[in-house]
């Protein structure tokens, strides 16, 4: 019996990983089309900023409403649900001709992908063991970070063969298939334990409980980390790290797509990588607070080193995708300081604090480089720099936020 229910929930944590392989996908894709995106559609850096940064907006919106229903409906329902949306703005997004229409299809792109890593997260905590909870996140993040490895080098050459559109129509439906997958799999808790959850809350009542969420000791420290924590890295590995490599650095294309494959796939054994660090250490806090220390460094030294040659940019881009990769380990503490009967709403409304920080890093550098260069021309050096420099000091703020949470063992 017990080895029936391990391999049930083994099956559910491999499809729930095809859906965070698409949310992935849909989150960094811009970063090797958006050269050639702006160009064709005439669109200079600022637009490009908020059209990437509108899925983070779209997706943020959707998390508090998406965690009450999480918890009154349950994954299975919900989250193919939304993906179904996913569906449709992807194909918006390619039949796009103007920014606002790659906003619009963005947007629905966003909301449709927003429980793609909270409802797995909820699901993996009812059906496995909390000792291993944070491995388990950890290793979700890097199987599903197959997307983004499909959204650069593979993501370069199908669009050199049939345009980003193409590309675009395609993962329409790969998505569609996924939906599929995860309504016939999924099921929200094992055979005779049913969540704990708040399905027969009133509106009122759930309402009520999202301020529960909200009031719990240290989840303001740990909103205001999410705030920059995540949106650090994936603006720059996720947007700015494909125009600052073409535009500083020449790199065009193909090879391109190469060196941001490299930094994806040193990111998802990073992630892996900090669930073991954090043991190592004995501490979650002691962890995240030197992985954010480390990154803080290396962006400093982005922005302050003039003239730096591809190489030596490389390594110092690798080096910060290392550090960064502490983030999963902030939804572990999050998850450490919930009831059961509030996991959805408690994971989402911190998610809402990571997607909200995106949102505004990425619009914000967005206008920094524009600030820099003409209107659909190649940005400067100096623009990437004080990019780099900007987020530098967002991320310090954010850790020295974190400083101030009470410490959690690596075991919860």
């Amino acid at each position: 019996m017990a080895a029936d229910r391990a391999s049930q929930g083994y099956l559910i944590y491999a499809v729930l990983c095809t859906g965070l392989v698409a949310s992935q996908f849909f989150r960094v894709s811009n970063a090797v089309i958006a050269p050639e995106l702006m160009a064709e559609l005439a669109i200079g850096t600022e637009t490009m900023g908020v059209v990437n940064g509108t899925y983070f907006l779209a997706f943020a919106a959707m998390q508090i409403p998406a965690g009450m229903l999480l918890d009154r409906f349950g994954a299975r329902r919900m989250v193919p649900a939304l993906f179904l949306l996913a569906v449709a703005g992807s194909a918006l997004y390619a039949a796009a001709e103007t920014g606002p229409e790659l906003i619009a299809g963005r947007a629905l792109i966003g909301i449709g992908c927003a429980l793609g890593l909270m409802g797995p997260m909820v699901v993996i905590a009812r059906w496995f063991e909390a000792e291993r909870y944070a491995r388990l996140i950890s290793l979700l993040f890097t199987v599903g970070g197959l997307g983004a490895l499909l959204a650069s080098t593979p993501l370069a050459a199908v669009s050199e063969a049939i345009g980003w559109r193409g590309a675009f129509v395609a993962m329409a439906g790969v998505t569609g298939v996924i939906v599929v997958l995860l309504f016939a799999v999924v099921r929200d808790a094992p055979p005779g334990a049913a969540p704990e959850a708040a399905r027969a809350e009133s509106a009122a009542e759930m309402w009520r409980g999202l301020g529960e969420a909200l009031a719990l000791p240290d989840m303001r420290w740990i909103c205001a980390v999410q705030f920059v924590g995540y949106g650090t890295m994936i603006t720059i590995v996720g947007l700015w790290a494909g125009p600052y490599l073409n535009d500083v650095h020449g790199l065009a294309g193909v090879d391109r797509g190469n060196a941001l494959l490299a930094l994806n796939v040193v990111l998802l054994g990073s992630v892996v990588l900090f669930s073991q660090v954090e043991r190592w250490l004995g501490s979650r806090k002691r962890a995240v607070i030197g992985g954010g220390g480390a990154s803080v460094a290396l962006l400093l030294a982005l922005a302050l080193i003039p003239g730096a040659g591809l190489w030596a940019a490389l390594a110092l881009l690798a080096l910060f995708t290392v550090a960064s990769a502490f983030f999963m380990l902030l939804h572990a503490h999050a998850r450490a300081i919930l009831p059961d009967r509030l996991i959805g709403r408690g994971l989402t409304v911190q998610n809402l604090a990571v997607m909200l920080g995106v949102f505004v890093l990425q619009a914000l550098t967005g206008a920094i480089v524009g600030a820099f260069g003409a209107e659909g021309a190649e940005a400067p050096e100096i623009a990437y720099r004080a990019a780099f420099g900007f987020l530098a000091l967002a991320l310090a703020a954010g850790i020295a936020a974190y400083t101030r949470i009470a410490d959690v063992s690596p075991g919860r």
